[in-house]
This record gives structure tokens, C-alpha cells and sequence, in this order.
């Protein structure tokens, strides 16, 4: 070959050396162009493959790429003998960190795989994909169509690796700060659901209703499938399942579950959220509770989260079953879970507070409603004008202001030592003795005598009273006591059962003690006033009949007429003075007031005359007139007294 021929090839080369060069570099422009859009992870690698294949017009390429802890062939050209995985050794494990460069070399490319693998792909050169500190993936190459690589190659092999690296870490920037702002967004649909919620649930005070919102807000915003609510039950002492929402079938009802807490359980505050799946959350929940976790397959629980109050108090807890979509729970919606569950103690304690407030309310008027009763009970007690009286009006306040359903009032007898009923809501009852037993004998001390059981109630007033009882649920005896230098009994207060409370509820007995209390002083002194009364004012009536007795046999054994005159003042009250009578006794020398509205006139002689005279002045004062003759209305005493009764 001559001068001119080396010569002329020189320039050929060079021709095509330039022309290699634009069209790289166009490439490379195309490729920036391409890898600056959204891509995701397969299309980079996928493109990155396709790109260094025709820029750098590669003989023998293969693209591996990081799956499970080794590389696997994802992609290669005339290379059907390239090995379908190679594993990932500790060189390889940290290049990204030591080294991070395209390798160029069969010697190089030695100290990363092993002999047998650069034998089957034939890799002269290997271009890595990185993604942070991590080897992703790499391309091996074997050389160009026509020659080994040279050093614009290798220029070349580096910029496409610097372009597909910033891809890569571009996409998965992208993808974290979508992630990010979906995590965001249901932060802040979780913020506006909890605030919701909150609402609703802490305007709810019915303890109720509070159960089925709790179960709604829950299944409504984890999306759980069935979610069952228990709380803790005072009067049981148990975890009961206070509502339950299947959104599936929304009609089945499961029966009530009841689940014991164990004297020794230790309740942990950091394990809040237990899976049914997982054997030690199982076992954890065995431990708190006897039942153990069985009972729950019923309400298809998958999770449980405890609700906790004050110093680690377990209130109750929340079962979520599987979601309505069937996907796993997000870790978000756990904190939404924990979120509401401290949601729902604050409401829970508010509607139990408010609970407790309402029940002293109702207690605190029931006890106004009480004293008020009390009060109306001792006006009346005071305004009665006999022991009679006042034992009627506080029989009758005991059973229409208290409930007293069967109830007796008794007076105690000293002369004859035992227990006279007065009144009773049994009329039948009146006038019967009570005698006192050693069952009774408390009394005397002014010692309280309750018998809670029914069928021992004869033992203390007889079967005489019991047997005669139509319902009783024990007895309560009250008794009515001075106690001065001595305790002195006065009577009782037996009740046998009330309408709608316990003889032993403590409002019960103290209301009837106070009214104990207060009527023994008054029948007391009413007891005394009739004493008195007997030994300073005459016994008119009795006076009249014992007189009238005496002048009928006189008027019996001698034939002498006698008449009889009744006169019955209809406007004369107890509370005024009968002027009608002192104009009677006025005029005739027998003349009996026997009460404030009669009077009787016993005539021996001058019938007409006389009778003209009470008649002229009972027209005057407006009073009934009526005469009784004898041997003509009556022939004895006896008949006398049935006529004017």
C-alpha cells in the first residue's frame, strides 16, 4: 500500500470516527430528553438496556437486576448461555459505596464475579445501576459489533451511567414523595374523620347510643367488616359486649359475651393492639382473660384494641374483623385506631360521669320529693284534734306519699301488755292485739325490728294479722318511743311491704323512724289530755244515760209517763260555742248536751206545753226536732238506746 492509500484510509477513519461521535452524541441527547420524564423503575432499566445497546452498537449485552437478595437476568442479546441469576456477594454488595464507576476489563471485572459467569456472558464491561448507596442492577457487555471498546467507549458507558443513576434516584424521589403525600392526605383525612368523630362522640351522653356510635365510628374508618365493642359491666363485674356491627349481615345479632378479668392479670399500656393471628398476642390475651379468646371467633375478630382510662384502667376494647375490601390494615389506620380509642375513653368517662351526676340528681329529688312529703305529713299530723285523727292522717300519708301497700298503726296497752291496732290499710285488722313477743321486745329499747323474710312474719304479730295478709315481703316495725329518764313504748308502725322499694332501703327507714318520732309525742299528750279530761270535765253523755236508765225503771215501776226530745243542731261545729243549748237549759231543768250538735230533754210532765216550747225554739234556730214517748215508741231502756243510735 502506498503513501496515498494509508493516507486516504487515515481520513476514512477519521470521517468515521466523526460521524460515530454526532451520532453518540445525538443519543445522548435523546437519551437526557427521555430519562428527564416521570418514569418508573422497570421503564429506566428497560430503556437504560435499549440505550446503551444502540448508542454504544453493542455485539453481546445482558441486563441483570436486584431480586431477593441475587440478580436475576432480566433482559439480554445473543447471549442465550448468560446464566439466569448471580448472587449477590459482599463486593458486590457494597460497589455502589466503594467503588460506583463503570468497570472496564475482563481483570477487573474479575475481582466482582466469578469465572465461569464472565465466561458464559462474555463481559468485557459492566455499567452498574445505582440507586443511593445500593446496587439496583448492572449491564454486562461483551464489546462492539466491529472492535473492542476504546476509551470515548468508555466515556460514553459513564455518561449513560450517571444519566440512568440520576433517573433512577429522580423516580425514586418521585415515588417517596408520592408516597408521602398519599400518607399525607389520609393524615389529614384521618385529623377530619378523628375530629368528626370526637364531635359526635362527645356529644353524646347516653351511655346507649355512646356503645352503637362507638362501633359505627370505628367500623366506618377502618373499613372493618365486623367490629363488636365491650365494656366493662359494674353489676357483673364483667367485660360485656355492648354492641356489634356486622356490615355484611347486618341482620344476625350475636348472643351476649361476657368475659372474666383474671384477679392476677397484669394489663400492659404499650400493648394496645393485639392480633388474633399472632400465638403470644393470643397467649396475652389468655392471660387477662379466663374465657380466654374463643368466645371472640363468634364476632369474626382479626384485632383487638384495649381501651385504657387512668393509672393503665382497662375500660373495654374494640374487635376489628377483616376489612369490607379484603386488604391488609395500613399502618395509618393503627394510628387512627389508637387515636380514636383515647377519643372514646374521654367520652366513655364523660357519659359515665354524667351518669353518675344524673343518678344523684334523681336521688337528691326523690329525697327533696321525700322531705317535702315528711313536711306535708307533720302539718297534718299537728293539725289533727284526737289521737285518732292523727293516726288516720299518718296511715293514710304512709300509703298514698310513701308506697305503703299493707301497713298497720299500733298503740301499746300497758295494763294489758301487748300491741292494739288502730287502723290499718286492712280495716278487718282494727281493734286486734298484737301481743309482744321476745321477737317484739326490742321495742322497748326503741330498737328498730326488720324480718326480711315473709314466712316468719306470724312469729312476730301472730297468724291471726298474717294469715290475713295479701301480700307481704317481711315486716318492718317502727317504734314510736319518749325516751325521758326511761324509754317509754307508745305504739308501732308495722309495715309488710311497699309498692316500688326494699322495707330495708335506708330512705325508707329513716322517713318512717322521723315520722315515729313525731307522732309519739303528740298521741302522748293526747293520751294524757283525755286522761284529764276524764278527771276535770263531766262525761255528759255518759251522765245522761246513766240518769236516763234510772228514771225509765222508776217510770216502769211506778206507771209514770216519760218523753224523750232529740235536738240536732245541723250548723253547730266542734270548733264553736252552742248558744242554742244555753237557751235550753234556760228553760228546762234536764237538758244533756251530749255532743256539740246534740242535745236531749228528758220530760216527766206538761208534754204538749213543753214540747210547744222546744219546738218554737228549735224553729228559731233552725234545729231538728224528734220525740221519743214512752209506752207508746219504746217500753225499755234497751230499745231506747237502739232508737237513737
Amino acid at each position: 500500500m502506498d503513501y496515498q492509500e494509508i493516507l486516504s484510509k487515515i481520513q476514512q477513519d477519521v470521517n468515521n470516527d466523526l460521524r460515530t461521535d454526532l451520532y453518540r452524541y445525538n443519543g445522548i441527547l435523546e437519551a437526557i430528553s427521555f430519562f428527564s420524564n416521570r418514569l418508573t423503575y422497570d421503564q429506566i432499566t428497560q430503556a437504560a438496556f435499549d440505550f446503551v445497546n444502540e448508542l454504544l452498537t453493542v455485539n453481546k449485552s445482558v441486563l441483570y437486576l436486584l431480586q431477593d437478595n441475587r440478580f436475576g437476568k432480566v433482559k439480554s442479546r445473543n447471549l442465550p448461555q448468560a446464566p439466569e441469576t448471580i448472587p449477590l456477594n459482599d463486593r458486590l454488595k457494597d460497589f455502589a459505596l466503594y467503588v460506583g464507576n463503570v468497570v472496564n476489563g475482563r481483570t477487573r471485572l474479575e475481582a466482582y464475579f466469578e469465572p465461569d459467569i464472565l465466561e458464559k456472558t462474555e463481559a468485557n464491561l459492566m455499567i452498574p445501576l445505582m440507586l443511593g448507596h445500593k446496587l439496583c442492577g448492572f449491564i454486562l457487555l461483551s464489546g462492539r459489533v466491529s472492535s473492542d471498546f476504546n476509551e470515548n467507549d468508555i466515556f460514553v458507558s459513564g455518561t449513560l451511567m450517571s444519566l440512568f443513576n440520576n433517573a433512577l434516584e429522580s423516580s425514586s424521589r418521585l415515588e417517596e414523595l408520592q408516597k408521602a403525600n398519599r400518607e399525607l392526605d389520609e393524615k389529614i383525612f384521618s385529623l377530619f374523620a378523628i375530629n368528626q368523630s370526637a364531635k359526635a362522640m362527645l356529644t353524646e351522653h347516653r351511655l346507649d347510643e355512646l356503645n352503637q356510635l362507638a362501633v359505627d365510628v370505628f367500623s366506618e374508618l377502618t373499613l372493618s367488616a365486623s367490629t363488636g365493642f365491650f365494656l366493662y359491666d359494674k353489676k357483673s363485674e364483667k367485660y360485656a359486649l355492648k354492641a356489634y356491627r356486622d356490615v355484611f349481615h347486618s341482620g344476625e345479632d350475636p348472643r351476649i359475651i361476657y368475659l372474666t378479668l383474671r384477679p392476677e392479670a397484669q394489663v400492659l399500656m404499650h400493648r394496645q393492639i393485639l392480633d388474633i393471628s399472632d400465638e403470644k398476642d393470643i397467649g396475652y390475651f389468655a392471660s387477662l382473660f379466663a374465657e380466654g379468646a374463643e368466645p371472640l371467633l363468634a364476632l369474626k375478630a382479626r384485632y383487638i384494641v384495649f381501651i385504657f382510662g387512668k393509672a393503665s384502667e382497662l375500660l373495654g376494647f374494640v374487635t376489628l374483623g377483616e376489612t369490607i375490601s379484603g386488604t391488609d390494615y395500613k399502618k395509618s389506620t393503627f394510628e387512627l385506631v389508637d387515636s380514636l380509642a383515647s377519643y372514646t375513653y374521654i367520652a366513655l368517662s364523660n357519659a359515665m360521669l354524667i351518669q353518675v351526676v344524673n343518678d344523684q340528681k334523681k336521688l337528691l329529688e326523690m329525697k327533696l320529693e321525700r322531705l317535702i312529703t315528711l313536711n306535708q305529713l307533720i302539718k297534718n299530723i299537728n293539725s289533727a284534734q284526737t289521737s285518732k285523727q292523727l293516726i288516720d292522717l299518718a296511715l293514710e300519708t304512709l300509703t298514698v306519699s310513701l308506697g305503703v301497700e299493707n301497713g298497720l298503726i299500733a298503740l301499746y296497752q300497758p295494763e294489758d301488755g301487748h300491741l292494739l291496732v288502730n287502723t290499718a290499710t286492712n280495716s278487718a285488722f282494727c281493734g286486734l292485739a298484737i301481743p309482744i313477743t321476745s321477737r317484739l321486745e326490742p321495742l322497748f329499747q326503741g330498737k328498730i325490728v326488720f324480718e326480711s323474710d315473709a314466712t316468719l312474719v306470724s312469729e312476730y304479730i301472730g297468724h291471726a294479722i298474717a294469715d290475713a295478709l295479701p301480700e307481704r315481703a317481711g315486716l318492718l316495725a317502727i317504734p314510736m318511743y319518749l325516751d325521758l329518764y326511761e324509754i317509754r313504748l307508745i305504739g308501732a308502725i308495722i309495715i309488710f311491704n311497699t309498692r316500688s322499694s326494699l322495707l330495708s332501703e335506708e330512705e325508707n327507714i329513716l322517713t318512717f323512724e322521723t315520722i315515729a318520732n313525731h307522732m309519739a309525742p303528740l298521741i302522748d299528750g293526747f293520751i294524757s289530755l283525755d286522761r284529764k279530761k276524764q278527771e276535770y270535765v263531766p262525761d255528759v253523755k255518759k251522765k245522761f244515760t246513766s240518769e236516763l236508765k234510772i228514771q225509765i225503771e222508776e217510770c216502769l215501776q211506778y206507771h209514770f209517763d216519760l218523753e224523750i226530745i232529740r235536738l240536732v243542731n245541723e250548723k253547730a261545729t266542734p270548733f264553736t260555742e252552742d248558744d242554742f243549748f244555753r237557751t235550753v237549759a234556760e228553760h228546762f231543768r234536764n237538758a244533756y248536751p251530749v255532743s256539740y250538735n246534740h242535745t236531749y230533754v228528758v220530760i216527766h210532765n206538761e208534754f204538749d206545753y213543753n214540747r210547744q216550747i222546744l219546738e218554737r225554739l228549735a224553729a228559731e234556730a233552725g234545729v231538728s226536732v224528734t220525740c221519743y214517748r214512752l209506752y207508746r215508741d219504746f217500753n225499755t231502756y234497751e230499745e231506747l238506746l237502739e232508737l237513737l243510735k
